[in-house]
């Protein structure tokens, strides 16, 4: 999702409580010198690149839950995640190399708030420069194709990719006015869509069948994503890391492939030999159920400090809903 952020008040180290600056210089065992804030993505909490004092650099991201849950939620679960990535497929992994993370209650002048914080080399730049051009594409879908090639470790941390819900349709369907709303999204895929709502909603209840696998799956990889080190594009942020298809971090990078002028979502995701190797109606299923979560939603108001993030869902889901009318036919 590499779209502006147009709204987001991301922290900056500046901006940070003492107890927290204090917490991170002590576990790096370095004063920091300078930090570089990145704006991009969906979190409100801080990001930045920092430069300590003998010129080493980290990557630190920081949140409170309290004040952002869902962030905060993803924050403890990649807390939890990254270690076991790290001792498991680490030397396979294309991704920075986790440091540590801490948890911890920090008092400010308006009270006591707890902190999440996660610490990981720094990449060496930004990831894919958008609009794609055709050679940083190829180099993302190799990146992609790297990722479905890894044996998901056998960990309770990394779960089952069928054990994630894709409620959306039921959830549109047992609501009268959300309906009326889907169909003013797009005067075409609008009335489509809600003429069909009940047999996509069945169409998408079959992704867990149709999704499991033994491969390592991101299950939120784009553009703003990705980094690049050691003169390669690499993946960050892993809280949804899971098991399943080797095709589902492809299918579900092309919605955003699409927005960011990679090209049709059917032509690029059939041109890849991950995409070609897929099964047709599991790929129609999963397609389906993608259109039905973004699309509902969208429709939901903003979480607080991503005001952006409800269009940008919006825009996914009209775009797996081309294309997904595309596959079926109709």
């Amino acid at each position: 999702m590499s779209t502006a952020a147009e709204g987001r008040a991301r922290l900056t180290w500046a901006e940070l409580p003492d107890g927290v600056t204090r917490l991170v210089s002590e576990r790096l065992g370095e004063s920091v010198v300078r930090a570089v804030s990145h704006d991009g993505g969906y979190s409100p909490g801080l990001a930045s690149t920092l430069v300590l004092g003998s010129g080493e650099r980290v990557f630190v991201k920081a949140v409170v839950p309290a004040e952002h849950p869902r962030s905060g939620e993803l924050y403890r679960k990649e807390a939890a995640v990254a270690p076991v990535l790290a001792g498991e497929v680490g030397a396979v992994l294309p991704a920075p190399a986790f440091r540590w993370s801490a948890e911890a209650q920090v008092s400010t002048a308006a009270g006591s708030q707890d902190w999440v914080v996660l610490a990981f080399d720094a990449a060496d730049g930004p990831g894919p420069q958008l609009p794609w051009q055709p050679a940083e594409l190829a180099e993302a879908l190799d990146l992609v194709a790297d990722v479905g090639r890894i044996a998901a470790p056998d960990h309770p941390q990394i779960p089952p990719v069928t054990e994630m819900v894709f409620d959306g349709w039921h959830l549109l369907t047992a609501d009268a006015g959300l309906q009326q709303r889907l169909a003013r999204l797009d005067e075409v895929l609008g009335p489509w869509l809600l003429a069909r709502i009940e047999t996509l909603a069945a169409l998408a209840d079959t992704w867990p069948q149709v999704s499991a696998g033994t491969a390592l799956v991101h299950h939120d990889l784009r553009a703003d994503n990705m980094v690049r080190a050691g003169g390669r594009l690499l993946a960050v942020d892993w809280p949804y890391a899971s098991v399943g298809a080797p095709w589902l971090d492809l299918l579900g990078m092309m919605p955003s492939v699409a927005l960011e002028g990679g090209g049709d979502p059917e032509e690029v995701f059939t041109a890849h030999p991950v995409g070609a190797a897929a099964d047709p109606e599991a790929v129609t299923a999963v397609v389906a159920a993608f259109t039905g979560y973004f699309l509902e939603r969208s429709l939901r108001p903003p979480p607080p400090g991503i005001p952006h993030l409800r269009a940008f869902q919006r825009d996914q889901g009209l775009v797996c809903a081309r294309w997904l009318r595309t596959r079926l036919g109709n």
